[in-house]
């Protein structure tokens, strides 16, 4: 009798809760901070799967991720408190592109959480839009950074440099150059974007 009574105690909440709109599945990631998620993504993802230099770049971009949401539940990190994070880390002087990379390591874990760990059913960050980078930094080599840079080179790697110095070339395009790129009677060059 009483087990009876038990049952229809369980069966009248369960059934209170979906009138309600309360009940749904219950995953795993329910319970889990997003401590614990940054923490298995490190272990499980991360250590095992990249170089120790970016395993240890990874470390330290979660160390600020984990100072605003570490005692956040998965379920409760929300694209409003993301965009929080990123306004509070503009305010501190993070550089764009070290934001995206803080952000970028959340998205991943949440990418992780939701296929993998099957913690959750979605990721928060994917509501995010990314900050805008300005990489544009104009920096010329003065004539002694020049002439140490050349004094320094092997005699083979010198009109290489000369070249890009005065073309302003990226090593790649110098290294890339075809035979119907160059005009030596006119002496140019001729660069396809």
């Amino acid at each position: 009798m009483e087990s009876r009574k038990l049952a229809k105690e369980i069966y009248d909440k369960v059934k209170w809760e979906v009138v309600s709109g309360k009940w749904f599945e219950r995953l795993p990631g329910e319970e889990k901070t997003l401590k614990e998620m940054i923490e298995k993504y490190l272990v499980e993802h991360s250590a095992r799967n990249k170089a120790l230099k970016t395993h240890i770049r990874d470390k330290s971009l979660a160390a600020h991720l984990l100072e605003s949401f570490r005692d956040l539940t998965v379920p409760e990190i929300t694209p409003k408190l993301i965009s929080e994070y990123k306004t509070k880390r503009r305010d501190e002087g993070a550089a764009p592109k070290t934001i995206n990379s803080e952000v970028g390591l959340m998205h991943h874990a949440f990418n992780l959480a939701i296929q993998d760990w099957e913690w959750v059913k979605e990721n928060p960050v994917s509501k995010i839009s990314k900050e805008k980078v300005h990489n544009s930094i104009e920096r010329w080599l003065t004539f002694e950074e020049e002439e140490r840079l050349l004094a320094s080179s092997p005699k083979w790697l010198q009109d290489i440099i000369i070249f890009s110095l005065e073309t302003g070339l990226r090593q790649s395009k110098v290294l890339n150059l075809q035979w119907p790129q160059v005009d030596l009677f006119r002496k140019t060059i001729t660069i396809l974007e």
